[in-house]
């Protein structure tokens, strides 16, 4: 039995379709997680041998494991973000919230201020992406490379807190789904 809210078959059809999505995305950055912290392994690894057996030098080592660390931290946020398992610091609070309308409206707060944050986040490092002109020391490879997981993964995170926003509004205006949901789980 599903824990979704039924809206009508029209409504579950797309619901199904925003899973299907949410699913595709997390899969896009869980792999990107998975090869940035592989490179990073391998790298590091590399790098110790090669100062105990000095066969070559890979001083370049630093800017790939800079570009690993950042996609690999960002990406995965964001696909935390989307399945909605960051940890709160509200979450003891909430579970003691009795009312279905005041728990609702309680983690709805919530999602806003979190929504904020990461609104503010996307708009600078935005800036900071379309600012740059740097290049990295020994590849020469653009810093944008680099600093393109912020603005795009903020901006995942911004498009899926207004999608958490509308839903918190929903279990507002409808609180008996809200404990519908809670008795299932």
């Amino acid at each position: 039995m599903s824990t979704e809210p039924s809206y009508g078959g029209g409504a579950m059809k797309r619901n199904d379709r925003f899973k299907v999505v949410d699913q595709v995305i997390i899969q896009i950055f869980k792999w990107i997680c998975i090869v940035t912290f592989a490179a990073i392994m391998v790298l590091v690894t590399a790098n110790v041998l090669l100062r105990y057996i000095p066969i070559t030098s890979i001083n370049w080592y630093s800017e790939i494991v800079e570009l690993c660390f950042a996609w690999m931290i960002f990406y995965g946020a964001a696909a935390v973000w989307i399945a909605r398992g960051h940890f709160s610091a509200g979450d003891w609070i909430g579970k003691r919230l009795k009312k279905p309308r005041v728990r609702a409206t309680y983690h709805l707060l919530v999602e806003i201020i979190s929504f904020v944050f990461i609104a503010i986040f996307f708009w600078y490092s935005r800036e900071l992406f379309n600012r740059s002109i740097e290049v990295t020391e020994s590849l020469q490879f653009p810093k944008k490379v680099i600093y393109s997981c912020m603005p795009i993964s903020s901006a995942v995170m911004v498009l899926y807190s207004i999608k958490f926003i509308i839903l918190g509004i929903i279990d507002i205006v409808k609180p008996e789904k809200v404990e519908e949901k809670a008795k299932q789980a």
